[in-house]
């Protein structure tokens, strides 16, 4: 369990990551706007993500948090215990060469050779009474040779020379430990670890011989390390600088090579830590650290080390990891219900006002929004319903303008000018609109709104009535205008090119008066065709309508709204073009599709009249 919650941490993490770039480009794609209930779903999926994932983070950082403590604490136990070691391995060689000294005080230094060897044997023989762990004693003089030995086996073994160089040159000298079959436990020939001692004896300043000892280390060190237990199968095992067990509780790993082990590896080369094994298809940890070699010569460190098998070292953090997973699992819950709350909330006021849009959409301006508040739903119920009387305003103001338009055919009518029904006729068709309106209506209040649109329709009807348009419609913001349906002049398409100029100069002064005021410019856009068409009366037998029908007007319309989409005011058709191309300085623009035609078709920007001061400007 632990292995596999610190090794998924960090593909978890990656995973996150990555479906944390994938719901991101989906909610700005709005890929869940193609499910019924796709708000809800992206809701729950970004706090049943982020808790669960926030869960997970929190719970492997305090596992990994554990898992580190329960490691360190081991750790922290083994330098105890090997803080213990070196103190008692340097204790007793102090105590051992502080004796040594002093026997090497006692023997006559001037009468070393004339001394017998049983007298020298004697009082070598009081210092292996009083310390048993010397399985060898020896005298030598200035020359190496051996002048006594006393032994705890049968048979002795020879004396280093490089220790024994080493004392007659005047130092002490501590070999590393090493393995001696004649000084094995109770003089049977089993191995024993033993250390070469040595410390020189001097006459008057000159080094005339020196005193040599090997000292048993195991014996005390075994008995040390059997108490050292860490976990329940762990125990400490010390290895020498040769990488082969020194001391261990187990009789049958002394002398054992572990340098194939990375622990013991890289604690002989000085570190501290923890590496992994495996023993017989059981996962074990390893815990090392050095332990200082007292020995005189090239002294490598010692490993001091415990094995611990891995289930029983994380066996705490079992409840741990279960505790997490629950977690998450009631967090995945509980962040679904939260989202579901949070989600209708959001989406019952949401919904409200849908229906109310839609009936505003089907023409029910008697709608209002039901939604209160001062929080975003609030406040759009309350620009919605704003924009509603605002509505209602404006369809106020196109009904008292369209009697005007009424008026105006009716007189024609009763002069017999016109006729009852439709008739074909060449006519050239303006449509005019306000750019933004229902955003800038939005800012308005209903008054203001009305009060806008009488400024603007006066100035804007004026120009098409000076220059002999027909007003044939409002449209919210927008008007339509028909030049040619109800007299013969041949100069209908000039006649509504000049009334366009018009207008864009008359909105040149309503845009003065709003700077004057601190608001903001007003942008139009206008639309001109000129084709064959109906003109007549067309509606019921209680309400008529003096208008033209045919795609000359839905041409016209199209091209009043690519104005937004070019960025330009007056924009002509090309049958336009060619009867006023010499009145007016026009610039031609690309082939246009327009929405819901087939064909191209070719437009033109009318700048200004032809001679007019600002015609080379324009161009």
């Amino acid at each position: 369990m632990a292995s596999w919650i610190l090794g998924s941490f960090a593909l978890v993490s990656i995973l996150a990551t990555a479906a944390l770039v994938v719901y991101l480009v989906a909610v700005l794609r709005r890929w869940f706007a193609a499910l019924p209930n796709g708000f809800l779903v992206a809701l729950v999926s970004a706090f049943v993500g982020l808790g669960v994932f926030a869960v997970w983070l929190s719970g492997a950082w305090g596992y990994r948090a554990a898992y580190r403590i329960i490691f360190d604490q081991v750790v922290l136990d083994l330098r105890n215990v090997g803080d213990i070691v070196e103190r008692q391995i340097q204790d007793e060689l102090d105590e051992a060469l502080l004796q040594m000294t002093h026997l090497a005080g006692e023997v006559p230094a001037d009468r070393l050779r004339t001394l017998s060897a049983t007298e020298l044997e004697h009082s070598l023989r009081e210092v292996t009474h009083i310390n048993t762990r010397f399985v060898q004693l020896t005298l030598v003089d200035a020359g190496s040779k051996t002048l006594a030995t006393i032994a705890a086996a049968t048979a002795s073994e020879p004396l280093p020379r490089v220790g024994v160089a080493y004392c007659l040159d005047g130092k002490t000298y501590v070999s590393d430990p090493y393995i001696s079959s004649a000084f094995g436990r109770s003089g049977h020939g089993e191995h024993e670890h033993v250390i070469d001692l040595c410390v020189p004896i001097a006459s008057g300043g000159t080094v005339v011989g020196g005193l040599f000892a090997r000292f048993d280390v195991q014996d005390n060190l075994v008995d040390l390390l059997s108490s050292a237990k860490f976990n329940q199968s762990g125990n400490a095992t010390l290895v020498g600088s040769d990488g082969r067990v020194l001391a261990d509780p187990h009789q049958e790993r002394l002398n054992v090579d572990l340098t194939a082990t990375d622990g013991v590896r890289a604690a002989l080369a000085g570190g501290t830590g923890v590496a992994t094994t495996t023993v017989g298809g059981v996962s074990q940890f390893v815990f090392y650290r050095p332990i200082r070699n007292p020995a005189t010569i090239n002294s490598k460190p010692w490993a001091l080390l415990t094995e611990i098998n891995a289930a029983e070292a994380v066996a705490p953090l079992n409840a741990l990891s279960g505790q997490i997973l629950v977690g998450i699992l009631g967090f995945a819950i509980v962040s679904v219900l939260v989202a579901w709350v949070i989600s209708w909330s959001i989406t019952r006021p949401v919904s409200g006002l849908v229906t109310f849009a839609r009936r505003i959409q089907s023409g029910d301006l008697t709608a209002a929004a039901q939604v209160f508040g001062r929080d975003v739903h609030g406040q759009l119920g309350d620009a919605l319903n704003a924009m509603v009387m605002g509505l209602r305003e404006r369809d106020r103001v196109k009904e008292v303008f369209g009697r005007y338009v009424t008026t105006q055919v009716s007189e024609k009518v009763l002069q017999g000018e016109v006729h009852l029904g439709g008739e074909r006729r060449r006519v050239t068709i303006l449509f005019s609109d306000i750019r933004n309106f229902t955003t800038m209506s939005e800012q308005l209040t209903p008054e203001e709104t009305v009060s806008f649109l009488n400024n603007y329709f006066s100035e804007m009807v004026d120009a098409v009535f000076e220059h002999g348009g027909m007003l044939d419609k409002f449209l919210g913001d927008g008007l339509m205008a028909v030049f040619g349906a109800t007299d013969d002049d041949a100069h209908h398409a000039e006649q509504a090119v000049r009334a366009a100029l018009s207008m864009k100069s008359l909105l040149a002064k309503i845009n003065g008066d709003r700077a004057m005021r601190g608001l903001a410019p007003v942008a139009i856009g206008i639309g001109i065709h000129t084709a064959e068409v109906i003109v007549g009366n067309i509606g019921s037998r209680k309400r008529l309508e003096y208008t033209v029908i045919g795609d000359g007007v839905n041409t016209s319309s199209r091209l009043e709204s690519m104005n937004k989409e070019l960025g330009t005011t007056i924009l002509i058709s090309d049958t336009t073009y060619q009867d006023v191309k010499e009145l007016f300085v026009c610039r031609a623009m690309q082939q246009l599709r327009l929405k819901g035609k087939a064909k191209e078709l070719t437009a033109y920007e009318v700048l200004s009249m032809v001679g007019s001061a600002i015609t080379a400007q324009a161009i």
